[in-house]
């Protein structure tokens, strides 16, 4: 176990209240009971829980500023408390449960535990009800169909088409003197200083240079570190001209209107920059309020992900490789591109689509709008949001035309009405004002009837990314320039604060975004320093071929050749009768271990809700509470138990949609259950919305106890006699990487972490893959960077499989490049878990290691054909995928995409494409080139067939549903578990109260694991 120190810089957190008060309801309250004639075993923590958050506790962060996540840096005092306060806990629940099962049956703790468990077998038996039985049915006709992005023949079908974006910037060799010059010309330009002035003015910028904390660094920062979300903001606008340049205006009326709506769209983004980037203006002309919270438009706009609340705007969806040339003096980046079409919102239980819901946020009369400014928890966020939404769809879609006539909307100049009638309405300090003025915007959008134009542009643009006629690649030149106004203009001041550059720089550096402006190249003198920089929007095509592969998959659920048990557990919201009626129509024949938990306030009426609605902070100690005696609830009823699988079922009152905070967390803490415990057992869990599932439960079964039972092994069969057969391999690991922050604060470098992730074992024959879930494994880090050097958890299981013969392994991390312009790095210092530093660590004194860096990111393509068979589409030639990423110092090569063959929804416009790449030229005398080339890149090698073989099983081996045909899709992101905004990690993440920082409940829970995890003598 990583020892927990303190670190000054962070804040501290102190537990000791909150253990002792659970210490205390322990020693006064029994959890345990059993039911159904003692076949259930009910863990009544809610009640404790709900105890404790309702009374006097103290928080553990207490009033810490600045805090952006807080969960092991422990106060003086506290650290030493801790781990014996939670012993304590754990005696106490070992205590509760003996005394019950003496008192009431008669047995002991395992005598009982182990009768609870069942074998796997017998819930291979139908029953017609849900009742967690399952027949594990085969899948007989998987099938992988290569494509090819060559059609030299013209005889291919082309079954898809992507857009990718690739921007190219020429770096200086030397930025820091480009910026020294472009200062000096500033001084003699702009400031004419007195002799006697300008000896001040040199020394100040001598110290500026040499000092590595001083401003022109925290410039270079900023230009290296957020230039890049600027510059895919201003691609999503090159990607609507390039679109727009291939509307074929004269093949209908729609494609006149629609062209005429994207020309509009385009005019009005570009009008919006220019407003935004006015530097005739003063700062305080761009700010505006609205219910005590302020906004500064330039800051808000100045931003990568400003334009993504519109109903119809491009995203950068995907990352398809980066490349810098030997010299440095070039970067280039290339990115997927793809449309968002006015969909419906996932949140929004009623299905609105962006346009209606933005509406809904801004309309003051909304319930959205209402609770969202009544809601202290995130009235700031919400409020910033209708403030977007009032500048971005007022600029976006109001005009004085006739809607009838599209072409006067190009007359239109928005900017002069909003500065004369919006503008100071939203500067001033009357609310309500305010509020008649939103409700004016949304009476205007319907009179200007803006959504059928939304609809009519949608339709247009719909054919237009379909059609199979190529559209021709188009450049865009422009240059990356730093505006002088970022400097003071004032000698005095300059003298005063001893720096050339605005406080601004230092207070917070992205509200310093507004100085970067992105255009045509120029000699204007009032730019600081330029980059020129290039934008290409191209295509690439898909063509089927008739290399095919089909292989069948089945549960392999006797792998040891022993039967595998399995202890049920099953969270449902507590004296709901219901859920309740639902358990026993269903489960009552079931051994069960059940946790209710508290259920979220319905509403009755306007006002009104069923049960008391927690408060912020007290919604943070019932989370943190119930998690903690859940983990050792279940950590004791385990004990001495092995080879076990363990369900965990989540019974809901509410969907998604209804965004209920106490059911997200059990979906939240479920998941990181399921984590820790697959470190020794084996674990998924899995929620039914019992009143969808009222309607829908025909359905809804098989698809939720496939998902429920997905983490079993699973074995694939390649038909004797096919011309794939396995000869290289017969033992291969799988290692999936990420992590999370548990301590640290806004600005301040001092971090500490949690490193989680997960093995996948690969048993080979020559015709069949055996591949399961070897462990998971989770640990803290006093010390953020230690993670990206030595791994320990990591090269500890590395250790362990290479005593068992393994020598092939599978290393996979998310995408560690694609935020800098690396214009001020000189080492490879964003390549994370692919740092040279960690394989070496992997590799040390294990001489015939093969380790594969493999990094993934998704992209998206559309579907031209709609007939595609194959339940799975690759690319695995290397050179034919460097028409995706044209990379001249073949650092980053793409060596394999993957697509899901068939649509997820009917009115899904992209299919999504895995994209895998690795790395070259890095790891001299730490990896050998040759076995990461032979392994992944070599178009002949057969060991290369086999690894990617391999990688697509395990994408198989994670779907989660069956279509009616019988037909199984392959899992297109099989990480998300582990990597991106679904992930553990990020799920893992609670709120402390009004937004107050974070606490990071994997983290936490896995510091308890390790204190249990002590020999008792130490404990």
């Amino acid at each position: 176990m990583n020892k927990i120190t303190i670190n000054p810089d962070l804040a501290n957190v102190d537990y000791t209240d909150l253990l002792t008060k659970i210490c205390q309801s322990l020693q006064k309250n029994q959890i345990f009971r059993t039911s159904n004639n003692h076949q259930w075993l009910v863990v009544d923590i809610n009640q404790i829980a709900a105890e404790i958050a309702t009374s006097q506790v103290n928080s553990p962060l207490g009033n810490a500023q600045g805090v952006r996540a807080a969960t092991l840096n422990f106060s003086p005092g506290s650290q030493d408390r801790f781990p014996e306060q939670i012993s304590n806990i754990t005696e106490l629940v070992r205590s509760n449960l003996t005394s019950y099962l003496s008192q009431n049956l008669s047995l002991d703790r395992l005598t009982f535990v182990t009768q609870l468990i069942a074998d796997l077998k017998t819930f291979r038996q139908q029953s017609g009800k849900f009742d967690l039985a399952y027949n594990f049915p085969p899948s007989n006709q998987l099938q992988k169909q290569r494509l090819t992005v060559r059609n030299n023949d013209g005889k291919h079908t082309q079954l898809l088409k992507a857009h990718k974006v690739k921007i190219s910037v020429d770096k200086p060799s030397n930025f820091t003197a480009h910026l020294l010059e472009g200062i000096n010309n500033f001084i003699d330009i702009k400031l004419d200083p007195t002799s006697e002035e300008k000896d001040d003015l040199e020394y100040i910028l001598d110290n500026l240079e040499k000092n590595d904390q001083s401003d022109i660094h925290r410039l270079e920062n900023l230009v290296n570190q957020q230039t890049l979300g600027k510059l895919k903001k201003l691609a999503k606008i090159k990607y609507l001209e390039f679109l727009y340049e291939n509307i074929d205006d004269n093949a209908s009326q729609n494609n006149l209107q629609g062209k005429i709506y994207l020309q509009d769209l385009i005019r009005r983004l570009k009008l919006l920059d220019d407003y935004i980037n006015n530097t005739n203006k003063a700062d305080g002309e761009y700010i505006v309020n609205y219910q005590g919270v302020e906004v500064n438009y330039q800051n808000m706009f100045s931003r990568g992900e400003a334009f993504d609340m519109l109903p119809i705007i491009p995203l950068i969806e995907g990352y398809l490789g980066e490349t810098e040339q030997e010299n440095r003096e070039k970067v280039e980046f290339i990115f997927g591109l793809k449309l968002k079409f006015d969909g419906q919102v996932q949140a929004h239980k009623k299905g609105k689509t962006v346009f209606d819901y933005n509406q809904r946020i801004l309309n003051p009369d909304s319930e959205e709008h209402k609770e969202g400014v009544k809601d202290e928890s995130r009235k700031k966020l919400f409020v910033e949001k209708v403030l977007k939404i009032a500048c971005l769809y007022y600029f976006l879609f109001a005009s004085r035309q006739d809607p009838n006539n599209p072409q006067n909307d190009l007359e239109y100049n928005p900017i002069t009405k909003w500065e004369q009638s919006v503008l100071p309405i939203l500067q001033g300090s009357n609310d309500e004002a305010k509020k008649r003025l939103f409700r004016s915007i949304i009476n205007g959008f319907d009179k200007l009837e803006v959504k059928e134009k939304i609809k009519t542009l949608k339709g247009v643009l719909t054919n237009l990314i379909k059609r199979k006629t190529s559209f021709p690649t188009r450049e865009y030149p422009l240059h990356i320039s730093v505006k002088n106004s970022i400097l003071e203009a004032d000698i005095n001041t300059i003298v005063d604060r001893d720096t050339f550059f605005k406080s601004l720089l230092r207070k917070n550096p992205k509200d310093c975004l507004k100085y970067i402006n992105l255009g045509e190249a120029t000699t204007d003198n009032s730019f600081l320093v330029s980059l020129p920089a290039k934008m290409t929007i191209s295509e690439i095509y898909f063509f089927e071929t008739d290399d095919r592969e089909t292989f069948q998959m089945e549960y392999d659920i006797n792998i040891t050749g022993q039967g595998i048990g399995v202890l049920p557990v099953v969270f449902v919201p507590a004296s709901d009768t219901e859920c309740f009626n639902f358990c026993q129509k269903n489960l009552s024949n079931r051994k069960l271990v059940i946790f209710p938990y508290r259920p979220d306030p319905k509403k009755l009426e306007p006002g009104k809700l069923e049960t008391q609605k927690l408060e912020s902070h007290q919604e943070f100690i019932y989370k943190i509470t119930y998690s903690l005696l859940a983990y050792i609830c279940l950590y004791v009823l385990l004990e001495e138990q092995s080879k076990l699988f363990i369900p965990i079922l989540r019974i809901h009152l509410n969907n998604k949609k209804d965004d209920p905070p106490i059911e997200k967390f059990i979906v939240s803490l479920t998941g990181v259950l399921s984590h820790l415990f697959n470190e020794q057992y084996r674990s998924n869990s899995q929620g039914i919305d019992i009143q969808e599932f009222s309607e829908k439960g025909k359905f809804k079964t098989p698809n939720t106890l496939a998902s429920l039972y997905s983490i079993l092994p699973k074995k694939f069969t390649f038909p004797s006699g096919d011309k794939f057969q396995f000869q290289e391999l017969d033992k291969l690991a799988m290692i999936i990487v990420s992590s999370r922050g548990t301590d640290s604060r806004w600005g301040m470098e001092a971090q500490k972490s949690n490193l989680m992730g997960e093995i996948i074992d690969f048993q080979i024959q020559p015709q069949t893959a055996t591949l399961r879930l070897w462990k998971t494994f989770s640990e803290n880090y006093d010390n953020h960077e230690d993670m990206f050097s030595y791994p320990s958890v990591i090269v500890e299981n590395v250790d362990k499989l290479y005593k068992k013969g393994y020598r092939h392994f599978i290393y996979i991390a998310k995408v560690p490049y694609s935020s800098t312009l690396h214009i001020t790095q000189t080492k490879s210092e964003e390549l994370f878990f692919m740092s040279a530093n960690v394989i070496k660590a992997l590799t040390q004194e294990r001489s015939d290691i093969k380790i594969y860096p493999m990094f993934f990111d998704k992209y998206y393509a559309v579907k031209v054909e709609n007939k595609i068979k194959s339940t799975s589409l690759y690319i695995q030639d290397t050179v034919e995928l460097t028409q995706l990423v044209e990379d001249s110092s073949k650092k980053s090569i793409v060596f394999f995409n993957l697509f899901n063959g068939i649509a997820v929804a009917k009115d899904t416009n992209y299919n999504g494409v895995m994209s895998y790449a690795t790395l070259l030229n890095i790891y001299q005398g730490i990896l050998d080139d040759k076995d990461i080339r032979t392994g992944l890149i070599y178009q002949d090698s057969h060991l290369k067939s086999e690894i990617l073989q391999c990688l697509t099983l395990f994408h198989f081996s994670r779907y989660q549903k069956h279509e009616k045909s019988g037909k199984l899709q392959i899992k297109l992101d099989p990480y998300q578990d582990l990597i991106g905004n679904e992930s553990i990690g990020k799920l893992a993440l609670l709120k402390y109260s009004r937004g107050s920082g974070e606490f990071n409940s994997l983290a936490f829970l896995t510091y308890v694991r390790d204190i249990l995890a002590r020999p008792k003598s130490s404990s």
